[in-house]
Formats: C-alpha cells, structure tokens, sequence
C-alpha cells in the first residue's frame, strides 16, 4: 500500500483543487515556470480526492492552443517542496495550454497528438502501484498558476478475507490464497471504449502466502484480511478461489487440504476495490463480495 506523507503542499492541492499552493518561480523576463499540483482520485467516477504519493513520478503532456505540443512524456517529481517538470519550461506568453499526465512515470505509455495515451503490455502482477491518467485540464494561461491535475485510477483492486466456519474444536491455518483464471496483462487505450484489452492467457494469482505473513496465518471465527490489495486489470472473467490451508488434529496438524469457490463471474472496473469474504466450511469455500473505491490506500 501507497505510504503517503502529509505534506503542506499535497494536503492543501487536495483541500482546494481550485487554488495553488506551491510557490512559482519567474525567469528574468517575468514568465513563470510551470508547476503542478497532482492530486489522487478515488475512483473514475468521484469527486474526493486524496493527496499524490511524494514518492510517484509522473509523466505529462501538454499542448497550446496554437496546437504546439509542449509536453511530451515530460518527466516531473517532488523535489521536496513542489513539483516540477525535469526542463524548467515557462508559460507562453498569452496563449493558453491544456495538460494531462499519467503515473507512475516509468511505465511504457505513449501519447498520441491529441492527448490520448496508449499503454501496451501492461502486467498488474509485476507492478502493485497500479496505473493513474489525469482528467484533461481546461485551457489555461500564466495566470492561473500552478497547473491541477487529478488522477484517476485506471486498474481494479482485489483482496480476501476469510474465517473458520469448521465445528468449534478445529484450528485453521492459511497456506496459500490462489486466485485462478485472470489475465494479468492487458492493454490501454484512452480514447477507445471499452479502454482495456486483456491480453495472454488466463493465469493463477498467488494472492496470500503464509511464507511471506508467518505470524498472521492463523484464521478465527471472525473474518479478517489476509495479505494486501492486489492490482488487477480490469476484466470480465470466470476465476475461481482456492484456498490451500492446515486444520488441527489432536496435537498435529493435517496440512495441504484444498477448498475452491464456485467459478465466479466477474466485471471488474477500473477504481474499485472487490473484497472477496471467504468462509471455510467442511463442503465448500463460501464467499460473499464486496465493492468499494480502493485505489488510495
């Protein structure tokens, strides 16, 4: 999960979208150098907001009205205090702007002429941070400052939580949480719909191992978490969840025992969060879903 420090000027971009707190800097001609203040949004489709990770890079394009690209994958970062582009570019004089961008910055996306941007070969399981656009900013000029970006989830989460629902004498173990039938790469296409294209064959998804959280194994009757979220490309799909888990006998342990969901049909969207409850009987792996935004953690 993102550890996002509580700075003056994220907390502020995040508090006022409509005012500029990070400090300008004038060249010796009186024109600015462009700044930025990104911040995160929960979902597609939400307005709250959460500050931007210091520590996640983005990328950004721009273009003046006099159809000038100004911007091309320009490489930004925190340098303590603001955030800035790599070059120190200005404003133009009177002529207006309008900038997106998208994070984190080292993945291989392109922009095409129009702002549009297109991600190929994109693999969630190799990048937990997940992927983020920006709304595309109005037109603006010099005189509105620093320039507000808001970025978007563009990935799915997903986690599990599980109890013991075997008789009351019967201690339970977690080995593995595997979830089964999910393609992990996918491409992006911003100006497309639907936007995503799962790419490759369905694969398994280790989601929980004991071996990484050995003291956090243990399941009661009370659900709770195991492990962290999961970034998934968005998808319909038929997975299935396996549990491989230990069970008490006497003063032993009997281990490698297996119980899997129902296939399950799936839509999984962009910025949102799908907790999966899990209940272990003797016959089945129960399950019941939940839906939350869940990309600001």
């Amino acid at each position: 999960m993102h550890n996002i420090p509580g700075n003056i000027s994220a907390l502020c971009a995040a508090a006022l979208l409509a005012a500029s707190c990070l400090s300008s800097t004038k060249s010796e001609g009186g024109q600015e150098v462009i700044g930025f203040a990104p911040v995160l949004g929960t979902e597609v489709r939400s307005g709250d907001v959460s500050p931007f990770p210091e520590d996640m890079d983005f990328g950004v394009w721009a273009e003046t009205a006099e159809n000038n690209i100004l911007m091309d994958r320009e490489y930004v970062s925190f340098d303590g205090s603001d955030w800035m582009p790599e070059s120190s570019l200005l404003w133009p004089e009177n002529v207006s702007v309008h900038f997106t961008g998208y994070a984190p910055y080292d993945l291989d996306a392109d922009f095409r002429d129009d702002g549009s941007l297109v991600l190929e070969d994109y693999e969630s399981v190799k990048d937990g941070r997940g992927f983020y656009l920006s709304d595309m900013t109005d037109w603006l000029e010099q005189s509105d400052g620093t320039v507000q970006l808001t970025f978007r989830p563009m990935t799915a989460k997903v986690d599990f939580r599980m109890s013991n629902g075997l008789n009351m004498v019967t201690s339970v173990k977690v080995e593995k949480i595997i979830l089964s039938g999910v393609h992990v790469q996918g491409s992006f296409d911003s100006s497309a719909f639907p936007q995503w294209t799962a790419d490759g064959v369905a694969e398994d998804i280790v989601a929980y191992d004991c071996e990484k959280y050995p003291e956090d194994c243990d399941v009661g009757r009370e659900q709770k978490f195991f492990g962290e979220p999961i970034v998934i490309v968005p998808q319909t799909s038929h997975p299935v969840v396996r549990v491989i888990y230990s069970y008490s006998v006497g003063d032993g342990w009997i281990n490698g025992q297996q119980a899997s969901t129902d296939v399950m049909n799936v839509n999984w969207e962009a910025g949102r969060k799908y907790t999966y409850s899990l209940t272990l009987t003797e016959n089945t792996l129960e399950y019941t879903t939940g839906i939350s935004a869940g990309q600001i953690e």
